[in-house]
């Protein structure tokens, strides 16, 4: 696996996200730079408490750097992000299908507020593309700077309710504070 803190192409253009600024009412971070930085420090820890392997930590700690590429074209779509790989020649699936749902807790979040929930098949295919307890890793490191922290966010502790309730999460999620999901 690509350790992408090494790739300097890549850095180059995550040196950008310095000059992206973020919306106060979601990050308390002031650009999407010290968001990443925020997230990967986090993604690190949760990696270290939950005994992830080594090819695991890598992988979260690549997604933490790149989730976010696509803001300095401009938009905040994972889609962005993932085209943006490829043009550092990235091609592991792991990497991009973790970043092209880094944030699918938001619209099926959204959806069952329409009264359109994901379906137990959606949940399904989802689980088969990704390492779903990887993924809920990863959301909730995401959040570090949400104000209130990760647990006033309503789509992700709605995404996470629902993994646990359909048995998803083949292991808990440890928390620093002993808790788990």
């Amino acid at each position: 696996m690509i350790f992408l803190h090494h790739h300097k192409n890549f850095l180059k253009d995550y040196l950008q996200l310095r000059q992206v600024t973020l919306n106060p009412n979601r990050h308390e971070t002031s650009n999407a730079y010290e968001h990443c930085e925020m997230v990967r420090t986090r993604v690190l820890e949760l990696a270290q408490i939950n005994n992830l392997n080594e090819e695991e930590t890598t992988l979260l700690e690549n997604v933490a750097l790149v989730h976010d590429i696509g803001k300095i074209a401009g938009t905040s779509s994972p889609t962005a992000s993932v085209q943006i790989l490829a043009g550092y020649n990235i091609d592991d699936k792991k990497l991009l299908n973790m970043v092209k749902k880094h944030d699918i807790n938001l619209p099926w979040y959204n959806a069952q507020l329409r009264g359109k929930p994901p379906t137990e098949n959606d949940w399904l295919k989802l689980k088969r593309k990704i390492d779903l307890r990887l993924l809920c890793i990863f959301m909730i490191a995401d959040r570090v700077d949400c104000p209130g922290g990760w647990r006033r966010n309503q789509p992700l502790v709605w995404f996470l309710d629902e993994a646990r309730k359909r048995n998803l999460l083949e292991d808990e999620i440890m928390l620093e504070d002993k808790s788990s999901i």
